[in-house]
């Protein structure tokens, strides 16, 4: 019977067809009510990188729970459990096709990607406890081939797996993890984005609990090669920690390192380095009103175009990424310079059936890239803005409303590289496992925004009226 079980419920975990951005499992995941409004939902991220829940001071760096979750079952001593997450959007622009947007892919919009038309996404977590250990694994996909022509790319397969020690060598504080894993530093839930930074390494991880509530943790990794985009491998490691300052105000600190030395003959690579430093707070706010959170990082970039993609920061992963959407490709010295960033999340409860959330990031970045005739190549000194808020009113415990609002500005000295959004919707929660929602979105644009080169043939102009139609869950 418990071997019946198992295969049970490994069978229904598979016909629910996760789809999210890669995540911790369930059993360490800070829950909506902890960390977000009712109807904030998961991210994706076509490369199985976004998170499944808002990453913050007090849950960025984390020893991770062993309390069993409900969908969990106990063998021969060992305990699993299995968490995932599914989103299924469907979207049209009315006649009806596929919407044409500048600010739906993940990683090709940069810094003008709004998560409002995330496509889908599936994330599966197994994993097996015995007393202080556990082994887990992940598998990751996009694209539902039964709807889709399917892509291999997008199809992950088994991306994850690593062993974590907890109470190693019998000391109650520490914790080791040694795999394929991800950390996650700074997470920005509007936006799916990480201001310190998503690894994607195999590496070892030590995580330390301080007295009163703290939390330290380093490690170290390594991202393999990619030789045919002339990206070397490339180490990354961390130095992180969280503390509680008082009961309602919790501030953290990171450093990260990321580099390549990994020359080869008849090979463009070259030496390159990125830096990433900064810190954060999140303040609770009294009554069980919500909170703010605030992000401040430094980037500090050195021929970072010959990077692995070890580390993704800002919609970017690796130095390529972040060559193309903020240093420029033309001539930024392969991707030399520096960026400063500052980030804002504020989910607060007015009444309890009232809720309002504000939220923005602003990034001020220096390039070798520069033209002062021409704002549109120019990269140097150039400031990115977006902001955004969402009411929200809940008619039933199975109803609510919202209207979100969204400014993005790629350029502060050049407004006509601009955009607004207004996107009203109807929400059904299913309890607290998911929800359904149908959103209308109306887009206008500055005379300079148009789709990207090669998007879509022989079309500029993105769509102006967007309706999407989506059902996400989690276990």
């Amino acid at each position: 019977m418990i071997r019946a079980s198992i295969v049970l419920l490994l069978l229904g975990a598979s016909l629910a067809h996760a789809e999210s951005t890669p995540a911790f499992p369930t059993d360490d995941t800070v829950t909506p009510e902890e960390t977000q409004p009712e109807d904030a939902v998961p991210a994706e991220n076509p490369r199985a990188t976004a998170a499944i829940e808002p990453i913050t001071t007090d849950d960025t760096i984390r020893v991770e729970k062993t309390a069993p979750g409900p969908a969990s079952v106990e063998a021969a001593g060992v305990r699993f459990e299995l968490h995932g997450y599914a989103r299924m959007p469907l979207a049209t622009q009315g006649t009806p096709r596929e919407p044409y947007l500048v600010d739906n892919d993940y990683y090709l919009s940069g810094f003008a990607y709004t998560r409002l038309y995330e496509p889908d996404w599936s994330e599966l977590f197994f994993s097996a406890h015995k007393g202080n250990y556990k082994a887990e694994f992940g598998l990751f996909a996009s694209l539902y081939s039964d709807y889709a022509s399917a892509k291999l790319e997008n199809q992950l397969g088994i991306a994850q797996a690593s062993v974590t020690a907890e109470k190693f060598l019998d000391h109650e504080p520490l914790s080791v993890q040694l795999g394929v894993f991800w950390d996650r530093f700074g997470y920005i839930e509007p936006y799916d984005t990480y201001v310190f930074g998503r690894t994607h390494q195999g590496g070892v991880k030590v995580a330390y609990k301080l007295p009163g509530g703290g939390r330290i943790q380093t490690g170290i990794g390594i991202h393999q090669a990619e030789l045919q985009q002339n990206l070397g491998m490339t180490p990354i490691a961390h130095l992180a920690g969280s503390y509680p300052v008082t009961d309602s105000v919790t501030i953290g600190a990171y450093a990260l390192r990321s580099w390549t030395r990994d020359r080869r003959q008849l090979s463009p690579i070259q030496d390159g380095t990125m830096y990433v430093a900064g810190a954060d707070a999140k303040v609770k706010l009294g009554g069980e009103r919500g909170h703010i959170y605030g992000a401040f990082s430094f980037y500090k970039m050195d021929k970072v175009l010959y990077l692995a993609p070890a580390l993704e920061v800002m919609h970017s992963t690796g130095g390529r990424g972040i060559t193309e959407n903020f240093l420029g490709t033309d001539s930024s010295d392969d991707g030399t310079g520096r960026m400063y960033t500052l980030a804002v999340d504020a989910p607060m409860k007015v009444t309890e059936q009232i809720g309002v959330r504000a939220f923005g990031m602003a990034s001020w970045v220096r390039s070798e890239q520069r033209d002062e005739m021409d704002p549109m190549i120019n990269r140097d000194r150039r400031l990115y803005l977006k902001w955004g808020v969402e009411p929200s009113y809940a008619l039933l415990p199975q109803l609510r409303v919202s209207a979100r609002f969204d400014r993005v500005i790629l350029d502060v000295y050049d407004s006509e590289n601009s955009f607004r959004v207004l996107s009203p919707r109807v929400t059904f929660p299913l309890d607290t496992w998911g929800e359904l929602f149908l959103m209308y979105s109306h887009y206008w644009y500055g005379d300079k925004i148009q789709l990207r080169s090669g998007q879509v043939p022989l079309e500029t102009m993105p769509d102006a009226n967007v309706i999407k139609l989506q059902a996400q869950v989690r276990w």
